[in-house]
C-alpha cells in the first residue's frame, strides 16, 4: 500500500512539460483578449450580440434561460467583469502566479463558452481538449516550474517550516510531563 501511495505523489511527467502547455494556455487567453477586444465584446452591447448570436434552436433549454433571463439583463456587469477576468486568467496562467485557482477559473470560463455555443456547429472537441488541458495545468500545480508560483512555494515551505519549529519548541517548553 505505502509503495501505491508513493507512487501516486510522484509526478508521472515532469511539470517542464506541464509548464509549456500552461504557458501556451496562457498565450492562447491573452490572444483571445485581444481579439475580443477589437470585436468589442467587452462592451455590454458586445456581448449581448455575441450571446444573442450563440442562441438558437439547439441551445441547451435551461443554459439559454440563464443567458436570457441573468446575463444578457446583467451585461453591464458582466461585461466588464468579462474584460478583466479573461486577461487576468491568461495573465495568471503565462507567469505562472496562482496557477491553480487561475486554471479552475479558466476551466469554468471555457465550459460556460462551450455550453454557449451547443448547436451552433462548432467543433466541441477544441473545448474539449481546452478544458482538459486546464485541467491538467490545475491538477499538477504545473505554476511550480518555470512559474512564480515556483518562488512562492519555496517561500511558503520555508515559513511553514519555521512556524512549525517554532510551534514545537515552545510546545515542548510547556510540556507538563517534561523535567525542567
Amino acid at each position: 500500500m505505502n509503495q501505491l501511495k508513493q507512487w501516486l505523489k510522484e509526478p508521472k511527467v515532469p511539470l517542464f512539460y506541464l509548464s509549456l502547455l500552461r504557458i501556451l494556455l496562457g498565450v492562447l487567453f491573452i490572444t483571445t483578449w485581444f481579439e475580443n477586444l477589437d470585436k468589442d465584446l467587452y462592451t455590454p452591447e458586445g456581448l449581448k450580440g455575441f450571446l444573442e448570436s450563440q442562441l438558437n434552436e439547439n441551445s441547451l433549454a435551461w443554459y439559454e434561460s440563464f443567458i436570457r433571463d441573468v446575463i444578457i439583463p446583467m451585461r453591464d456587469v458582466f461585461a466588464p467583469f468579462q474584460l478583466v477576468s479573461e486577461l487576468l486568467l491568461g495573465i495568471f496562467l503565462l507567469l505562472g502566479f496562482l496557477t491553480r485557482p487561475a486554471a479552475l477559473g479558466g476551466f469554468f470560463f471555457v465550459l460556460n463558452t462551450y455550453l454557449v455555443s451547443i448547436g451552433t456547429g462548432e467543433w466541441a472537441w477544441s473545448y474539449y481538449m481546452i478544458l482538459a488541458s486546464l485541467a491538467l495545468v490545475g491538477i499538477s500545480g504545473a505554476g511550480r516550474s518555470l512559474g512564480v508560483d515556483a518562488f512562492l512555494t519555496t517561500q511558503y515551505d520555508r515559513l511553514l517550516q519555521s512556524v512549525l519549529k517554532r510551534g514545537a519548541n515552545s510546545s515542548s517548553k510547556l510540556d507538563p510531563l517534561q523535567s525542567p
